[in-house]
């Protein structure tokens, strides 16, 4: 199923505007459905105004951001032909599967498939290090530095590619420090990497008002000025270790072919996603607070409140992972009589907020007339 979903930035706003029954889907057949979403919205009686599309990484998705541009390294924004006041429509690749493909790229370097052996400055970003790591330190041991390190984390199923919180857990500060302070200079690119990794997905996870002061990290506080100097981190800093990372692979002394280059790094589809995110989210949250918003939470740039709505197609039939198109339909329309998005899955690729008290449903009679 195709759903195109409709969520608040500003509101808990989350409603299924549409669904398509699809064996594969193309960018052309993406087209016109999108834009023909957006007049919708813009120009009916709803009356919203669409800021941004956000979206996976797959080929179709990153083909229909294109179709918006030249023959650029990345498309970040289009055009609005239904606004009125001359905006723009920001295109995001949703950050949470960034940081598992990011992930992905990081288990097999040097290890799983064996796909990759990233490099960077005369040293290996290696998942070996991870896994020394684990084996020696935490697995074993009844004081891990990693508390939250397991199996699960090391040994890649196709269960645990799809669970973000394993991709953010490995990619985290407490990996990262755990393995400086053990394995030192020996480990010195591969610390960095997830530290810079770490820093993205705090910045651009932000989910609460408060959560930055209870967890003492002020990469977690909401966005009140567009002088944040978060922003300027991800559009400088940030992308810049990438731009960095790529001329040290390119001007590496040695015999490689292009492909063995290409290799020494992330994917090229995850390095475009993450200049499309970090441009139109640093993007956004600037015309936010620059039209009056007091606070921004850059959580609500992602696509969990979709995961979430698949996850009721699978729970609400018998935790069936294959319902079929009519299941779907008849579940989707349902959820949009009676309100029962509220019932989120406890089990899933997101995290489970904590939802129960946003819709009351009352099941009173009506008055008769």
């Amino acid at each position: 199923m195709l759903v195109v979903m409709v969520r608040g930035v500003t509101c808990d706003l989350r409603f299924p505007l549409a669904g398509f029954p699809t064996n594969s889907i193309t960018a052309d057949f993406l087209y016109p459905v999108i834009w023909k979403a957006v007049r919708i919205l813009e120009t009916s009686l709803v009356d919203l105004r669409v800021l941004f599309i956000t979206c996976d990484g797959a080929s179709s998705n990153r083909r229909f951001f294109k179709l918006h541009g030249e023959d650029n390294d990345f498309v970040h924004y289009a055009d609005n032909p239904y606004s009125s006041d001359n905006r723009v429509i920001y295109f995001i690749s949703d950050v949470p599967h960034l940081i598992k493909t990011t992930r992905n790229c990081f288990c097999n370097s040097f290890s799983h498939k064996n796909t990759r052996k990233m490099w960077k400055d005369g040293k290996d970003i290696s998942w070996l290090h991870l896994l020394n790591l684990f084996e020696q330190h935490c697995e074993l041991s009844l004081y891990s530095p990693c508390p939250k390190l397991t199996r699960k984390h090391i040994d890649m199923s196709t269960f645990g590619c799809m669970k973000v919180n394993f991709a953010a857990q490995v990619l985290s500060s407490t990996v990262a420090s755990a393995s400086e302070m053990l394995y030192g200079d020996n480990v010195t690119e591969t610390v960095n990497f997830i530290r810079v990794m770490n820093r993205f997905f705090d910045c651009l996870n932000v989910r609460s008002l408060y959560e930055g002061r209870n967890k003492r990290n002020p990469d977690l506080n909401p966005y009140n000025s567009p002088n944040d100097e978060r922003l300027r981190w991800l559009k400088e800093d940030f992308l810049n270790y990438f731009s960095e990372w790529e001329q040290a692979v390119m001007n590496r002394v040695g015999n490689f072919t292009l492909k063995e280059r290409k290799g020494m790094q992330l994917s090229h589809q995850t390095i475009t996603g993450l200049k499309i995110s970090v441009h139109s989210i640093v993007a956004s949250v600037n015309f936010l607070l620059n039209s009056g918003a007091k606070f921004v939470l850059t959580h609500s740039f992602n696509q969990d409140p979709l995961e979430q709505e698949f996850g009721h197609y699978r729970h609400r039939v018998g935790d069936n992972s294959n319902p079929t198109v009519y299941e779907v339909r008849h579940m989707m329309n349902q959820m949009r009589a009676v309100g029962a998005v509220a019932l989120a899955p406890k089990r899933g690729n997101i995290h489970r907020q904590n939802d129960e008290n946003r819709f009351v449903i009352d099941n009173s009679k009506l008055p008769k007339r």
